[in-house]
């Protein structure tokens, strides 16, 4: 992509988009990655992200671009009282604008050292775990949660930010112009899970529990007001690999925690979050809300499964959202039950049956799943690994980085489908849909 030209915004300066022309009304923050504007369109005020690509290395421009615009899909697309909603996206001097919802009661970093009552502190973290639920359903794994990361509207409802952008390619960002970004940028650190910052762990586990770890820590924050459980922000940078090592080992402060939680319950809560195997930690909200004493909703009714049941994967995160795989009609017109599933490779299209576009990463294993088809009981079954010749030992062969659904882990023997499910091949989700005829 072209260099991007260097911008600089004033108050009543006019930025033009395919959509509508927006006033600058004033600056309300700036990042590593950007600043956010006030900005008034008709009469109607939104707050407006730039991002400051003129700063990026010139070969991560275009992965972040991508995972700027992927966030204006989510944002636009995903109907939730507590996620920030986009409405609008463009570039100027090739530098990617974002126009959303305005939030203008704050962030959760304002709480930071207030004493939060039980009630309050029930009533927020209900809000943030509602977001977080809507983003999972659809196979989306934030990975950036941190105070800064949740918004308050006019009503005090607390609404999630920042769901586009991978913390993988922050990471990557933040390490390389270390000293020219931001402290709240690096900051993610004390709140992200140690497989986040392990690059042979990152893919194999990507899942709702990298999302629990980061509210556990950060509802520890606020309870204890301005701690963090494995330690300040200063210790993290002072020595990562120490700090890592306590995640490892899970060396954290609860003792700050007990005196000062409002309700016993919060220990039990924040120990199972921040756990260090992400096994370990929750699987859901819902049971998240039910130790916190929320009685969850019912599930949905779960569609009985026909002769004539048409099954689709649909990208939900990677590099090709929206796209569908068929596999109802794809097992049909191969004349198999098994269908293979794995990284798109351009030089041998075929490899596989289902093949998964990976261009920024390579954590899709060639070889990667199989989708088998059960005609006794009308489901799916999702097995990790492919049956084939690896170094002249012909068997079952599992994936180098695992496949995960609904955020556990599946072996060879598999596991069964079920509608609405979501399935992690690498940096990729996919939401299982059903259609009965």
């Amino acid at each position: 992509m072209s260099t991007p030209g260097a911008v600089k915004l004033e108050e009543g300066s006019f930025i033009p988009s395919q959509r509508a022309t927006y006033r600058i009304t004033r600056e309300l923050g700036e990042g590593g990655f950007g600043s956010v504007y006030l900005v008034e369109d008709g009469g109607r005020h939104y707050a407006m992200k730039l991002t400051k690509m003129w700063t990026f290395m010139p070969h991560e421009r275009l992965e972040f671009a991508k995972r700027f615009r992927q966030e204006y899909e989510y944002g636009s697309r995903l109907k939730s009282r507590y996620l920030v909603r986009s409405h609008d996206f463009d570039t100027l001097e090739g530098n990617p604008f974002l126009v959303m919802d305005l939030c203008d009661g704050g962030s959760l970093r304002d709480w930071v050292g207030r004493e939060v009552d039980g009630r309050a502190l029930d009533r927020l973290a209900y809000g943030i775990l509602s977001g977080l639920r809507d983003l999972h359903a659809e196979g989306i794994v934030h990975r950036d949660i941190k105070p800064e990361n949740v918004l308050f509207d006019e009503a005090e409802t607390p609404k999630l930010a920042d769901f586009g952008i991978s913390a993988s390619v922050k990471k990557r960002h933040t390490i390389a112009n270390f000293m020219g970004h931001a402290k709240a940028v690096f900051a993610t650190g004390t709140y992200s899970p140690p497989e986040q910052f392990d690059p042979k762990r990152a893919m194999k586990v990507m899942g709702p529990g990298n999302d629990f770890y980061a509210f556990g820590a950060m509802m520890y924050e606020i309870i204890t007001r301005g701690r963090l459980p494995f330690g300040p922000f200063e210790d993290f940078i002072a020595d990562m690999e120490g700090y890592e090592a306590r995640k490892a080992t899970e060396r954290w402060d609860s003792e700050s925690l007990r005196s000062l939680a409002p309700d016993p319950k919060w220990v039990g809560i924040i120990a199972r979050c921040i756990r260090w195997d992400p096994e370990e930690r929750y699987r859901t909200v819902d049971e998240v809300l039910t130790d916190l004493g929320w009685q969850s909703g019912q599930e949905a009714a779960v569609p009985a499964m026909r002769p004539d049941s048409v099954w689709r994967l649909r990208v939900q995160n990677g590099e090709e959202i929206g796209r569908e795989y068929q596999i109802t009609n794809l097992s049909r017109h191969l004349a198999r039950r098994a269908i293979t599933v794995g990284w798109f490779n351009e030089e041998d299209p075929f490899a596989n049956d289902v093949g998964i576009a990976e261009q920024f990463t390579r954590y899709i294993s060639s070889f990667h799943a199989t989708l088998e088809f059960d005609p006794t009981s009308g489901h799916w079954v999702l097995r990790d690994g492919q049956f084939r010749t690896k170094d002249g030992v012909a068997g079952w062969h599992p994936s180098t980085n695992g496949t995960l659904l609904n955020g556990r882990r599946v072996g060879p023997r598999g596991e069964v489908l079920r509608p609405s499910d979501i399935i992690a091949i690498g940096d990729s989700t996919l939401k299982v849909l059903v259609d009965n005829p």
